[in-house]
């Protein structure tokens, strides 16, 4: 032992004694590489790391400083901005009372005067009309003048353009003080811009605004205009202050310059010195102010941050060096110690052992140095285990593994191996491979292939099959190889297969179904198309090359764009392809495509998406089928459906015509005959009231003439006090003038019912309107009176001067009637949902207004008559208002109403005369009907009525 020790010493001592350094390698040492390298490394990263950090303190120090700027600059136009919006609100709150320029010119003074009383910056404010004269004014400080003001900029852009505007700022001549004009339109009672408002306003403010802007000890602050004038400087008083143009000095162009940028606005500044400066616009405006810093004092913070910081980085870095130096004493010391030891090793001493006390690593690395010859020997048993663990693989592993000797004879044989053949392993231990073959070819095989193997051609990789025990074909994939010694000859051939047989099985039944898939695909009369993620087609199946025209070959590798989707399709299609290629189901769409001979057709389209076996969508796959004759008889079914229904409505409508006709002639013939039994008598009567006035008047003088000649006699004396003479003396012609005036308003009442009914009038003829409508107005009195039910409501009655009327008297009077009825109904209805203050305060009226109108669109610039019958009801709604003329539309309970009154009066005034019919109503705001109907008819000559 001790000898083959020596022996490896002296192989291993010659090494060490060639590994001694010479004198001029020790600097070049580890230790002493150690020693100055980490000083430099102190240094390479303090250094370089504190110069940085000073360098981004600078930068932070000079961002700040323009950050400071910039919010003082933003601060300052904010405020600004606010005060201009609120001299803005003012004017606008103002400008929105409808109708301004129509006020009295004390109310219009007394407005005005209210807007300056609360403001002084307001100088003036006025009221120009639409012409651009001044209707009002109001000047605290001195009389207002504007020249020429309906040709000033103001006035055009306020009445003309309909926006505010605000005034290039100038000097007041009177105060000496910067100013500027703000002008808003003002509207009418109809919401038309009828006139401007305007004030003049002075721009103290800003100095204001300027002062309090704090910007160190020597900056400043001042106010540039959108003409690029000075208007306002801090320290200067506005009364000495005149407007500068400085869009011409170099520093205002750096600075407009540099406003989007996010560098430093270092330049000279308005006073010529290098300043640090920023600016904000005054958006409402379009002013800028500008806020400017002298670098002298923007700096001085920072000159003084980096002196304290390089001292300090100097007395860190020296810090850090000292006790670098300390710490890489604890490690050259033991590194030393381990150079020994090795060198000590290396020479065949294995016995050395080297002794640190240190806990860090080189501690760690001599322990793991002493140990090293008992893991050599502990290395030499975990190969012996790792051997034994890859045999444990091969037993457990799921693939067939059979290991043969050179002569071919099984010397491993795994569990897979058994489970698949039921042989053991102890059954065909030591037995030939192509033995477990009964089948003479396939025996054959296995022998062939093993040939091949020892003769070196290896790997193979091929399919076979193998017959088990209990005569099963099993389908194998193998991958054989073998292992060569040092010498290149073979000690092992390896086989290690794969059962295959079920894989093969499901490749034959997808193989069929793809077989089956492809004839459907051929013979179905759907179009069938798959396209690729680009929406480009890459399947096209004969249908659909009947369907749209083209050809597999035409349409495969174009979009459905370029083939079968017109221009108006184009925008739904795309939403689909979109959606098909974010979802994993199928949608169903119907859309025309474009055949390729250009005819358009009506498809059914099943589209869904292709997912792939990552989970990701690969392609679509999409069914046509075309449905174009499907929809043309749907088509014509659903149009046949409208005209049914256009025929059934129509006929509806004249049945319900018909049956109004009829009711109102029957009531025109009632009338009629009414009036003309009561007109007889009452025509008696009134023709002899007047002799009877006569004859009692005779009577009674003959009676008087009596008293005064003849004495009294007792017994006519008893009789004139006991019949009261003279009571009766004084009543009778009371009695007999009101039978006359009972007879008239009769006679009045049967001439309305006449005029309303107008039996003899049948056919078209010239006719007072008036008439007709205080006809109708007369057999409405009793509804329009007063009662226990309802108040009274108020007939206001505003008549033109109108010509005889060419119409049918009779049906126009049945407009009046319902129109004038549903008036009366609705305030009646309104009425019963009031308080007795709300009608007295707001009574129930109906106005009535007639005027003549030239109609600027007929033929010779006819005459046509306006009749407007408008009630301050409830009003309707607008869904209501769209549907009063239609048949059968009423909002009246059950009973109450049929729904034709407004039909049927839409087609007197529309068909029958050629006019037009309108409804106006709002909630809340009443409801007018605006009838207008020509004065002649077919080019008549029109007649002077009344």
């Amino acid at each position: 032992m001790k000898n083959q020790r020596n022996e490896r010493n002296e192989r291993v001592l010659p090494i060490a004694r060639s590994c001694r350094y010479h004198p001029w390698q020790r600097f070049f040492s580890i230790a002493n590489q150690l020693r100055y390298g980490l000083i430099f490394l102190v240094l390479l990263s303090l250094l370089p790391t504190g110069g940085w950090l000073i360098y981004l303190s600078f930068q932070a120090q000079i961002q700040q400083s323009r950050s400071l700027q910039q919010e003082r600059s933003q601060t300052a136009a904010g405020q600004i901005d606010d005060y201009l919006d609120d001299l803005k609100q003012k004017l606008s709150y103002l400008a929105r009372v409808k109708g301004l320029t129509n006020f009295q010119p004390q109310a219009q003074q007394s407005l005005l005067e209210g807007l300056t009383r609360h403001n002084d910056a307001y100088e003036a404010v006025a009221i120009l009309n639409r012409k651009g004269q001044v209707v009002a004014s109001v000047s605290p400080y001195q009389p207002f003048k504007l020249e020429n003001p309906a040709n000033s900029p103001l006035f055009i852009r306020a009445f003309k353009q309909q926006e505010d505007y605000v005034s290039p700022v100038e000097i007041n001549p009177q105060t000496h003080q910067p100013t500027t004009i703000l002008a808003v339109p003002i509207r009418n009672e109809r919401d038309e811009v009828d006139g401007v408002l305007l004030a003049q306003v002075n721009l103290n403010f800003l100095w204001f605004i300027v002062s309090q802007t704090e910007v160190g000890k020597t900056g400043y602050v001042y106010v540039v205009d959108e003409r690029n004038f000075l208007i306002a400087q801090k320290a200067r008083k506005p009364e000495t202050f005149q407007l500068e143009d400085i869009s011409k000095r170099p520093f205002f162009q750096f600075l407009k310059a540099s406003e989007d940028t996010k560098r430093l606005n270092v330049y000279q500044g308005l006073k010529q010195v290098e300043v640090l400066g920023a600016s904000a616009l005054v958006r409402s405006v379009n002013w800028n102010v500008v806020v400017e810093l002298p670098t002298a004092e923007a700096y001085a913070p920072v000159y003084q941050m980096l002196s304290v910081m390089g001292g300090s980085l100097a007395v860190v870095t020296l810090v850090a060096v000292g006790i670098g130096y300390l710490f890489i004493r604890q490690i050259v010391v033991p590194l030393q110690r381990l150079t020994t030891a090795a060198t000590e090793l290396s020479a065949g001493e294995l016995e050395t052992r080297v002794n640190i006390d240190s806990q860090n690593e080189l501690g760690k690395l001599a322990i793991a140095f002493n140990n090293m010859a008992t893991q050599l020997e502990e290395l030499i048993t975990a190969v012996e285990v790792e051997r034994n663990f890859v045999s444990a693989i091969l037993e457990i592993a799921g693939a067939v593994v059979v290991v043969l000797d050179p002569k071919g004879q099984i010397v491993r044989f795994n569990r897979a191996c058994e489970q698949m053949t039921d042989y053991s392993f102890s059954e065909v231990k030591g037995c030939y491979f192509w033995d477990l073959f009964p089948n003479s070819d396939l025996a054959g095989l296995a022998k062939t292939t093993f040939e091949s193997l020892k003769a070196g051609n290896f790997p193979q990789q091929y399919e076979g099959s193998w017959l088990s025990k209990d005569q099963q074909l099993r389908l194998i994939a193998w991958s054989d190889t073998a292992l060569v010694d040092n010498q290149g000859e073979i000690e092992y051939i390896i086989k290690t297969g794969i059962d295959i047989t079920q894989r093969k099985q499901v490749e034959e039944e997808l193989k069929a179904s793809e077989q089956r898939l492809s004839f459907i695909f051929r013979k179905t009369s759907l179009a069938v198309v798959e396209w690729d993620l680009n929406f480009k087609v890459t399947t096209w199946n004969p249908a659909a090359a009947k369907i749209f025209g083209y050809t597999a070959t035409e349409a495969i590798g174009h979009h459905p764009a370029e083939l079968i989707v017109p221009a108006s399709a184009r925008k739904m299609v795309d939403q689909i392809m979109s959606e098909l290629l974010m979802q994993s189901e199928g949608m169903y769409s119907v859309n025309e495509n474009i055949t390729k001979n250009g005819k358009i057709i009506i498809c059914e389209w099943f589209n869904t998406p292709l997912v792939g076996d990552a989970e990701n969508i690969v392609g679509v796959a999409s069914l046509a089928l075309d449905i174009t004759e499907r929809k043309q008889a749907e088509a014509a079914l659903r149009q046949a459906k409208e005209e049914a229904e256009v025929a059934l409505k129509t006929l509806q409508q004249t049945q319900a015509q018909l049956i109004q006709a009829e009711k109102m002639s029957g009531l025109g013939q009632l009338v009629a005959g009414v009036a003309h039994e009561i007109n007889n008598p009452v025509n008696f009567i009134y023709g002899n009231l007047s002799h009877t006035a006569d004859y009692t008047q005779n009577l009674l003088k003959l009676i008087q003439l009596y008293q005064q000649t003849y004495p009294t006699n007792p017994q006519i004396q008893e009789k004139i006090e006991e019949f009261e003479l003279d009571f009766i003396s004084e009543d009778l012609p009371k009695i007999l003038t009101s039978m006359k005036v009972g007879a008239d308003r009769i006679r009045q009442i049967v001439l309305s019912l006449r005029n309303f009914s107008r039996l003899d009038e049948a056919e078209m003829k010239p006719v007072d309107i008036h008439e007709g409508i205080d006809s109708t107005l007369m057999i409405l009195q009793n509804r329009l009176k007063a009662n226990p039910a309802h108040p009274a409501i108020e007939i206001v009655k505003e008549y033109g001067d109108l010509p005889l009327v060419e119409c049918y008297a009779g049906q126009l009077n049945q407009v009046f009637m319902n129109i004038l009825a549903n008036a009366i109904d609705a305030l009646e209805n309104y009425d019963n949902q009031r308080s007795p203050k709300d009608i007295q305060k707001h009574p129930s009226r109906i106005t009535i207004r007639t005027k003549l109108v030239t109609n600027e669109t007929g033929p010779g610039h006819c005459k046509n008559v306006v009749i407007q019958i408008q009630d301050n009801g409830p009003g309707m709604t607008e869904t209501v208002r769209q549907q009063v003329f239609n048949p059968f539309f009423t909002t009246k309970p059950t009973g109450k109403g049929t729904g034709l009154g407004l039909s049927i009066s839409y087609q007197i005034v529309v068909d029958k005369h050629g006019g037009f019919l309108q409804c106006f109503s709002q909630p809340h705001q009443g409801t007018e009907f605006l009838i207008e109907i020509p004065v002649l008819q077919n080019g008549s000559v029109a007649l002077v009525g009344k």
